[in-house]
């Protein structure tokens, strides 16, 4: 009963409040809000392994991004790679996941030993 009592205040206050006056924006109309993204600070290395991410992987992922992912094995990242492929439709070819995968290695080291 007081969530129904809570329910009907909350649309009468939305029903009685007043329409916004601007002409060029109807009432109730949303209002655009923009953000200033931080400055990027980190770069791929100017190798093989940074051209290599650079074409593939910056399309959807920062430098700063890849940069700061842990080291995987390279059957870690090549899930990786497939999932990006099939979950997320990147346009990768699976011909070109050695060389990926390879990058990513070669930019995170290897995976500390257990």
């Amino acid at each position: 009963m007081k969530l129904a009592i809570i329910a009907a205040a909350v649309l009468l206050a939305a029903c009685s409040a007043e329409p916004d006056a601007s002409p060029t924006k109807p009432a109730g109309a949303l209002q655009p809000v923009s953000i200033t993204l931080p400055a990027e600070t980190a770069a791929l290395p100017d190798t093989p392994a940074g051209t290599t991410l650079s074409q593939h992987c910056t399309a959807c992922h920062s430098p700063d991004f890849l940069t700061r992912q842990p080291p995987l094995t390279a059957e870690k990242w090549q899930a990786t790679v497939t999932k990006m492929r099939e979950a997320y439709h990147a346009p990768i070819s699976p011909a070109d996941d050695p060389a990926i995968v390879a990058a990513l290695v070669t930019l995170q080291g290897a995976p500390p030993a257990r």
